[in-house]
Formats: C-alpha cells, structure tokens, sequence
C-alpha cells in the first residue's frame, strides 16, 4: 500500500474512532435543578421552608438543599409568588399570618414576619393586576385584609357579615368582580356552602351563593379559579367532591352556578386545588384516594373529563415544570389522617405514569405544605 493509502486508512480510522466517542463520551455537565421552595411543618421542631430540586433527571432530585426554620407551630400553608416574580410569601395559620420570603442567588435568607393584624388563620392571597396591591383571606377572623404591595402594609378590611371563615379568594378584574369562598370555621370545624360575589373596587358583598347539591349537607367551597381570558371561575367543594362552574352573564351582571363535576362517581373526593396546565386544560387535585383529574376546556363552560393522573394521598398543589413535561404534586393536607402522603410526586404528563418520588420530607418527620418554582410566578 502506497503513502496515499496509508494516510486514508489513518484517516478512516480516526472518524471511525471519532464517531464512537461522540456516541459514549459522557455529555459535559448534568441536567440543571429545577428549583422550587417547599414550605412544611415539624411535629419535632420548628416548620420552616426548604429548597428542593424537583427535576426528575438532576442527580439532586429530590434533595433538601437547604432549610430555613420558621419558628415552632408557625403552620406555614400557601406559599405565593406575585404577579412579577419580584417577591414571595407564605400565608401561616398560626400567628403572625403573613411572611415575606427573602430569597438571593438561589438561597432562602430569611422570613421576614409582616404585620397582618386584625387576621387570624391566613389563608389565600389574589394579587391585583396593575401590582399595586394583594389581599388575604383571613379563616380565623372573618375578613380579607389589604395590602399595599410595595410596602407590605394593611391599608385596609374587607368585613361583612356575609364572608364567613373565608378561605378561597379570586378576581376577574375586567369585570371588576371578586369571589371569596365561606370554608370551614377553625377549631370547631363547622361547615359552610356558601360563596360570595364581591364588587372589587369597593369590596361590597353583592350577593351571596349556595354551592350544595344537599342542604342538609355543607359543601365547604375551598378554592376558586378564574380563567384568565374570560369570566369563568371554577370552585372545588371539599367536603361535598365536587367541582363547581360560576359562569358571568353579561346582560344580568352576574354569575350563574352550577355543578361540572361529581368525584364521587369515581370513588373520589376532597377535591382541593383548581389551576390550569401547560395544554391548556384545567388539573383539579382530589386528596382522596390522592389523584388529580384532567378536564377539556374546548366548552369552557362545561368542561369535559378527559383522565384521571396518579399521586399520593392528600393530594394538593400543582405545579408544572417550564417546558410542560411534567407535573409536580404536593401530597398533604393539614396531616390529616389517610391525606398526609408527605411526598411530593412527578407525573409525567405524555405517559400519564409517576416517574418519581420525592420522599425527603417523610424521611425526615416533615409534612409539605405548599410550593412554588422559583423565579416562576404562581401558587
């Protein structure tokens, strides 16, 4: 064989060899966290906020990464970031009711506690539109407090004896309406059905629903939804399994109310969080037996079932990861007995199959409460 022919075999095999390490060299760098803060309580010590990598391929998943206490019997609950992603808070049923969360270069600093008196049991938070305020749900104390949201001060009550351990709160502001749910009162656990239409602008209660397909069983309307297009909310009824369309009417300036879903048929019920997923269909969590199911919104007035996706008992918040692969439950609700998973489940969402499991928090004696993506906006 000639130089010439040398020189192409060499050069063959070098491309030969080329090839085959493209295929098996590891790739440079692992997949990024996808980051979100987790709020818990601690039958041991103090609740506190953790930061937890919730991506299914990160070799941290499932890692508490860092933990930040709060304070003994704090009950951290709902953990919101606003409209902006500028800033994030945990509501807390015990005292105070209202924490800002102090976050930089992916680090929880500190909870700063803020004042929210007169509230007590601070459940849900609505952030206006224009940024300029936010407004609490206070269970334990019969009113929604205001806040200026550059300061984080009240600068004012809506009260009226029509709100009743109110829990769920949700504005459509383009028609300048406000729907708060009458939940269940604190301590003696006393029901109500009711939901209340509000004007936003003044905060005048201007009229009062029933959502209870029995009246001689409470329904305990926990949460509510607006769309973000149009005038349609959907309320879960915790107690009663089911899910509840409020659908506005142009002509009379009101909702009408009616029942879109029974979880019951499906051996379902608590059904607790509404939010709608990267498809554009609406997910509503049943805390038992621990599942969330899937509704077309083509007829968003009547949404269609479409499929039930697993998780664990207690079922609860949703989360969706940025590129819509997967979503992401907290399982636990108030550590009730048989709804107090303590986990936190990735589903994901072309197979419909639960692909992990994070189990951190059981391990260690905690119960998630809530959580939010970092640097994301959302509940």
């Amino acid at each position: 064989m000639d130089v010439f022919g040398n020189k192409w075999l060499i050069l063959a095999v070098l491309v030969a060899v080329g090839a085959v390490l493209l295929l098996w060299w590891p790739r440079s760098g692992a997949p990024e966290p996808l980051l979100a803060l987790v709020d818990y309580t601690n039958a041991e010590g103090p609740d506190g906020i953790a930061l937890v990598d919730l991506n299914p391929n990160s070799p941290t998943f499932g890692e508490l990464k860092q933990r930040l206490p709060l304070g003994p019997q704090a009950v951290p609950h709902h953990l919101y970031t606003n409209r902006d992603g500028s800033r994030i808070y945990t509501t807390a049923l015990a005292s105070p009711t209202l924490y800002r969360v102090e976050v930089q270069d992916e680090r929880l600093l500190e909870a700063v506690p803020l004042e929210s008196e007169p509230c007590a049991v601070g459940e849900d938070l609505y952030f206006a539109e224009d940024g300029s305020t936010f407004y609490l749900t206070c269970m334990g104390s019969d009113r929604v407090l205001i806040f200026d949201a550059q300061t984080d001060r009240p600068v004012g009550q809506i009260e009226s004896p029509l709100l009743m351990n109110p829990h769920g709160i949700s504005a459509f502001e383009a028609i300048d309406r406000m729907i708060v749910t009458n939940t269940i009162r604190p301590g003696t656990g006393e029901a109500h059905s009711a939901v209340n239409v509000l004007e936003l602008s003044t905060g005048e209660v201007l009229a009062r629903e029933s959502l209870a397909q029995s009246p001689d069983r409470p329904s305990a309307p926990v949460e509510v939804f607006f769309l973000p297009d149009r005038p349609i909310a959907f309320i879960t009824a915790m107690l009663e399994g089911t899910i509840w369309a409020a659908v506005w009417d142009e002509g009379s300036e009101g909702f009408s109310f009616s029942v879109v879903d029974d979880g019951t048929a499906r051996g379902q019920s608590w059904p607790l969080e509404v939010t709608l997923g990267p498809d554009g269909n609406l997910y509503v969590s049943f805390a038992q037996p621990g599942e969330v199911n899937v509704y077309s919104l083509e007829d968003p007035e009547r949404p269609r079932f479409l499929r039930t996706l697993p998780a664990d008992p207690g079922a609860h918040h949703i989360l969706f990861s940025p590129d819509g692969r997967y979503m992401f439950v907290q399982n636990n609700l108030l550590g009730r007995e048989g709804m107090n998973a303590g986990t936190i489940s990735v589903v994901e969402l072309a197979t419909g199959r639960e692909i992990a499991t994070v189990e951190a928090f059981r391990d260690e004696g905690l119960l998630p409460t809530s959580f939010v993506l970092l640097g994301e906006p959302g509940h």
